[in-house]
């Protein structure tokens, strides 16, 4: 007997879609099982292995996707690198809100497209800069996914939850603490690297 094919009606981008829609549902990916993923499309979880090699496939290619919801390719015509960095800053605020994206991006390195275009963009907007252009991509991303990984796992919240139910006297600076304002830090974290603002020195 011969090997079943794909369906015509369910393809890759299809089951990523569903992959989306049960991470919004639950939030992480350790809550949505092959079994779960394969009833969500309507197939079985063989007939899966027909559009990806695994279920870390999927969830990579989904990595790959949300990456590409930052849209960098249009960066570079912003005409003013360090804006063009708030830019995206801004833009992965949203991103890395959405319900599972953090977790996605924790489960190891995205090498696909839409993470290529992103460092390349990052790369190229920083050439400029004091720094080597690899180091101050490497400083960008992992302060920005770093600060996310610690708001998504509870960090600052769990802490000012603390700060509103117990005395804090050993510990003013805490006590007393700002709420985190990451367009500050991205303006350090550029001003450190080199990367004025064009439009404010025009």
């Amino acid at each position: 007997m011969a090997a079943r094919g794909p369906r015509g009606d369910i393809t890759q981008a299809s089951v990523l879609r569903a992959a989306n829609r049960l991470l919004a549902e639950h939030g992480r990916v350790e809550d949505v099982s092959l079994r779960r993923l394969a009833a969500e499309v309507g197939v079985t979880v063989n007939a899966l292995y027909t559009y990806f090699p695994s279920l870390d496939a999927v969830w990579h290619d989904l990595a790959d996707e949300r990456l590409g919801r930052l849209r960098p390719g249009d960066l570079l015509d912003y005409g003013c690198a360090h804006c063009a960095l708030l830019e995206l800053a801004g833009r992965a605020v949203t991103v890395l809100a959405e319900p599972g994206t953090v977790s996605l991006l924790r489960r190891g390195p995205v090498l696909g497209p839409c993470s290529f275009a992103l460092s390349e963009t990052i790369m190229a907007l920083t050439e400029q800069g004091s720094l080597d252009s690899r180091d101050a991509h490497d400083l960008i991303v992992g302060w920005f996914y770093g600060g996310s990984v610690l708001d998504g796992e509870g960090w600052t919240s769990g802490t000012d939850a603390i700060r509103s139910t117990e005395p804090l006297a050993d510990f003013p600076r805490i006590l007393g603490r700002s709420a985190p304002d990451r367009r500050q830090q991205a303006e350090a974290i550029l001003r450190g690297i080199g990367i004025a603002c064009s439009a404010t020195q025009a």
